[in-house]
């Protein structure tokens, strides 16, 4: 993460490096990777709401994560494995698979008898894998369907460069009323982004940014969109699951009726009404602080 975003910075100083596609391109190398500084920063904006989780009031849920925290893995693991005890088999879609996998992925799981098996023929380079390994092992035991949700790092790069209509259908730009999206919601992610990296971002590089997410949200939720009558579970970054600017937001009302968003933090604050319904605070680890990377180095002579 620190040497990709250390070649951002030198990108952005060296003299000359003024055109906006090569910096976007360059962005794209890690869009994929921006979620953790992302989750980090909403780390801090949690705080616990409710005790009863009331799960057999929901059919959808949205579960977050801080990429890099095993503590957060372990805990919404067993939310994972209460929810498969109290409903028919039902549907985990996860981050981690991109959505031009799922052919890969169902053969996968037809085939293979162990989690290994699977990802070695279906998981994608950059995930830190060991955490979602029980995951796809409780698919593979419980039968459970698994579905890809994200949108590739290659459509990610197409929309930032290219717009929303480069991977999406006009029926679809129409549906999620692309062409006009709400302020508030822009507002959210352009501050989500450029606090996510330190306030040092370029501002020609956040808008781009924002509609990435964006179009990332927007595949998620068709996903879930797409299913009918079924219990779904989204396993996503906590910067996908907020309530005022993530999935949720493209949900259908009337699975927004029936959704729980669930936040996996490190601290404790007051935005948790805008961006959770659950918040599950959990022990913070230790890493590097990730704005050090944006500090200026002294220039050599």
């Amino acid at each position: 993460m620190n040497r990709i975003l250390s070649l951002l910075l030198q990108a952005v100083r060296v003299p000359g490096f003024r055109t906006p596609l090569k910096l976007l391109s360059l962005l794209t190398h890690f869009f994929s990777k921006a979620c953790l500084c992302l989750c980090v920063s909403f780390a801090s904006q949690a705080q616990s709401l409710d005790s009863q989780l009331r799960l057999k009031e929901s059919r959808i849920f949205l579960l977050g994560e801080i990429h890099d925290n095993p503590n957060g893995h372990s805990l919404r693991l067993d939310l994972v494995k209460q929810l498969i005890a109290q409903r028919e088999k039902p549907v985990l879609a996860m981050e981690q698979f991109d959505l031009e996998s799922q052919q890969t992925l169902d053969l996968a799981l037809s085939s293979c008898t162990e989690v290994d098996c699977v990802l070695a023929k279906a998981a994608r380079k950059g995930w830190e894998w060991r955490f979602y390994k029980p995951l796809v092992q409780l698919a593979l035991d419980k039968k459970i369907t698994l579905l890809a949700a994200n949108l590739s790092n290659a459509d990610v790069r197409k929309v930032m460069t290219e717009g929303f209509s480069s991977v999406y259908s006009a029926s679809v730009i129409a549906e999620y009323q692309l062409s006009q999206l709400p302020t508030k919601l822009l507002s959210a992610q352009r501050k989500a982004i450029q606090k996510g990296h330190c306030d040092m971002l370029p501002a020609q590089a956040i808008d781009p940014m924002v509609q990435g997410q964006i179009a990332r949200d927007i595949g998620m939720a068709r996903v879930i969109n797409g299913l009918k009558d079924q219990a779904v579970i989204l396993v996503a970054g906590n910067g996908h699951v907020r309530k005022d600017a993530g999935v949720f937001q493209w949900l259908s009302p009337e699975n927004q009726a029936q959704t729980q968003v669930h936040g996996y933090v490190e601290q404790a604050e007051k935005s948790d009404a805008d961006w959770f319904d659950h918040v599950h605070v959990m022990p913070s680890i230790d890493r590097e602080d990730p704005c050090e990377v944006f500090v200026k180095k002294p220039a050599r002579k």
